[in-house]
C-alpha cells in the first residue's frame, strides 16, 4: 500500500473499513454454479457448431458464429475471474480449469494474464500499469473523439483494421509468445506449464484436424473470437478507465449499467460493475450487483462513483457535446 501511497494524492483512496463485513460474506465462490456455467458455454458452442454443420447453410453458419462469439466473451469473462481466484475455490482446481477449457481455447494463459493483470489492481492509472501505457499509446484510446472518428474507429473494429493492435498488445497473456520466458512483471512462466500448454494444444487442435469438418469448426471457433475481441471486448475495455477524471479512486474506474443486449454482447457476468471489482477483487461475479446496490447507499460513494447507463452512453460520453451556435444576428431585427 506504502507504493500506491506514493503516487496518489492524500485522500485519493475510497475507506473500505465499514464494508468489510459485508465483503466477508460476499467473498464467497459458488463452486457448484460456476461449473454449471462453464459447461452450460461449451454445451452450446458445440451444439451451435452441429447444427450449423448438420444444416450447411451460410445463414445458419453466421447465426452460429454469432452464438458462439457471445459464449467465448462469457469465457473471457471467466478467464478474469479465475485470474483472480474466483471460478474456484480451491486454488489448484480454478487454474487447472482455468486454463484447459477458458484461457488455451482464447489462446491465453490464466497465469501469465495474472502476473499483469494484478499490476493493473494494484497501479491502476498510473505509469506502472502496463494497460494505462498501453491506453496512452494507442491512438484508439484517446479521448475524446468526434462522432466521425469514433464511427471510424466502430467500422475498423469490425472490418479488423486494428486488430494488430489488440493482438500485440495481448501478445504478453500467451504461451505461445512466452515460450522463451521474458519474466514480465516479475513472473517466472514455469517450463511444466509451457509444455502443458503444447500438450494441450497439440491434443485439442489434432483432434479437430482428424475430424471431417476441420475447417468448420476451425472456422466457428477462431472467426468468432476475432469480431468479439476487435469490437465487443474492445468496447467493455475502452469504457472501464478511458474518459474518468481520476482526481479520486471513485472516479478512476467507471461502472456501466448494462441493457440487456450489453450483457448478451459485451459484459456478461455482472462484468461492467467494474468499479465495484476494483474496489473490492474478491467478490466474485455473483455478488457483484448486490455490491454496487449497497455502495449506493453510501452518500460517499453515490456523489463522486462514476457510473453510466450503458455501453452506448458510455460512446456518447466518450464524444465532445456539440459546439453550442452563435446567435444570429439577422434572428435579432
Amino acid at each position: 500500500m506504502e507504493e500506491i501511497a506514493l503516487e496518489r494524492p492524500p485522500g485519493y483512496r475510497y475507506s473500505r473499513r465499514g464494508t468489510l463485513p459485508l465483503i466477508r460474506q460476499l467473498s464467497v465462490i459458488d463452486n457448484r454454479r460456476n461449473a454449471i456455467l462453464l459447461l452450460l458455454q461449451w454445451a452450446i458452442m458445440i451444439a451451435a457448431c452441429a447444427l450449423a454443420i448438420r444444416v450447411d447453410s451460410v445463414p445458419v453458419y453466421l447465426i452460429a458464429g454469432f452464438v458462439i462469439g457471445s459464449r467465448i466473451q462469457v469465457l473471457a469473462v471467466m478467464m478474469h475471474d479465475a485470474c483472480h481466484g474466483m471460478l474456484f475455490s480451491n486454488r489448484r482446481v480454478n487454474d487447472l480449469v482455468g486454463d484447459l477449457f477458458v484461457a488455451y481455447p482464447l489462446g491465453f494463459s490464466i497465469h501469465l494474464y495474472r502476473a499483469n493483470h494484478l499490476y493493473h489492481h494494484r497501479y491502476t492509472n498510473t505509469l506502472r500499469d502496463r494497460d494505462y501505457r498501453v491506453q496512452r499509446r494507442d491512438p484508439d484510446q484517446h479521448f475524446p473523439k468526434s462522432p466521425a472518428a469514433m464511427a471510424w474507429l466502430l467500422v475498423r473494429s469490425v472490418t479488423g483494421l486494428n486488430f494488430y493492435r489488440m493482438a500485440r498488445d495481448s501478445r504478453i497473456w500467451a504461451p505461445f509468445a512466452n515460450f522463451h520466458n521474458p519474466g514480465r512483471f516479475g513472473y517466472d512462466y514455469p517450463l511444466a506449464l509451457r509444455i502443458r500448454y503444447v500438450v494441450w494444444a497439440v491434443a485439442f487442435y489434432g483432434f479437430i484436424l482428424c475430424l471431417p469438418w476441420r475447417w468448420q469448426i476451425l472456422g466457428l471457433l477462431l472467426i468468432p473470437q476475432f469480431i468479439w475481441a476487435n469490437v465487443f471486448n474492445r468496447i467493455r475495455a475502452i469504457a472501464e478507465h478511458n474518459g474518468v477524471a481520476n482526481e479520486r479512486e471513485l472516479n478512476g474506474t467507471r461502472t456501466i449499467i448494462p441493457t440487456l443486449l450489453d450483457r448478451f454482447l459485451i459484459a456478461p457476468l455482472n462484468v461492467s460493475y467494474h468499479l465495484e471489482h476494483h474496489l473490492f477483487p474478491s467478490v466474485p461475479w455473483t455478488n457483484l450487483r448486490r455490491l454496487h446496490q449497497h455502495l449506493m447507499t453510501d452518500p460517499a460513494f453515490a456523489a463522486h462513483a462514476h457510473i453510466s447507463q450503458g455501453y452506448w452512453g458510455v460512446i456518447r460520453e466518450l464524444m465532445p457535446p456539440a459546439a453550442p451556435r452563435a446567435p444570429d444576428p439577422k434572428a435579432r431585427a
